[in-house]
């Protein structure tokens, strides 16, 4: 990914960046593996068809398509991260929030909210393919 250059070379501020890594790229991330995880098991041609459905949704739709409405409870933590961000109050804490300091309060209480997100994540992956199925043995090696 292209945090690192962004934030040293492209002199981009650290804390906000950090946060969107924290929500935004992993809800991502977590949506192409979700769809990976629909492809397991089925020949060729399927695969390329359900990937080309799956990655024309939006990733909120998605993973609500994948995971059913067991999926609202993690969207709704991403959910909470936009409005977040959306506050000018909060944007300008987090641009203030330096790698070498990270005790701004908007910062630590969005990171604090990422690690309940994730660990909302991992639930639902969990939730969503028993443990038998082969993605298990890819993502946890």
């Amino acid at each position: 990914m292209d945090f690192e250059f962004k934030t040293f070379e492209d002199d981009k501020d650290w804390g906000i960046r950090n946060i969107k890594l924290v929500f935004s790229r992993k809800l991502l991330y977590f949506s192409g593996v979700l769809a990976v995880a629909e492809t397991m098991q089925r020949s060729r041609d399927e695969k390329i068809r359900v990937l080309t459905e799956l990655f024309e949704l939006p990733v909120g739709d998605r993973i609500i398509k994948i995971c059913g409405e067991q999926a609202f409870h993690a969207l709704s933590l991403y959910d909470f991260f936009l409005g977040e961000l959306a506050s000018d109050e909060i944007r300008q804490g987090l641009e203030k929030t330096k790698e070498t300091d990270r005790t701004t309060e908007p910062f630590r209480r969005l990171k604090d909210e990422g690690h309940h997100f994730s660990w909302r994540l991992m639930s639902l992956f969990r939730q969503t393919y028993d443990i038998s199925h082969p993605i298990h043995r890819l993502i946890f090696l």
